[in-house]
């Protein structure tokens, strides 16, 4: 039943959990179809661009292959950059 401003009520069970906004589109046959929308804080929408996503993808693809190791605390990140330096000299 349509409220008075045309609005809806949907059952609980018909909202994804944590949803409250919600893209409608009459589509040609009269129906009216509903899509769940996610929004994102402005300042976190730079790590859902394309090229963002695609850094996520090819880290997850070299952790699955073993090609990266658990991360690092600083010091061991100096001493790895340090070490991999002074390897760098000695074969010039």
């Amino acid at each position: 039943m349509l409220g008075k401003r045309n609005q809806i009520t949907l059952p609980s069970e018909f909202v994804p959990q944590g949803t409250s906004l919600f893209h409608a589109e009459k589509q040609k046959d009269g129906s009216i179809l509903l899509e769940p929308q996610v929004t994102i804080p402005a300042r976190q929408a730079y790590f859902w661009t394309k090229r963002w996503q695609e850094g996520e993808n090819q880290v997850d693809r070299e952790i699955s292959e073993g090609r990266l190791g658990p991360p690092m605390s600083a010091d061991e990140l100096i001493k790895f950059f340090e070490k991999r330096r002074k390897t760098r000299k000695s074969a010039k």
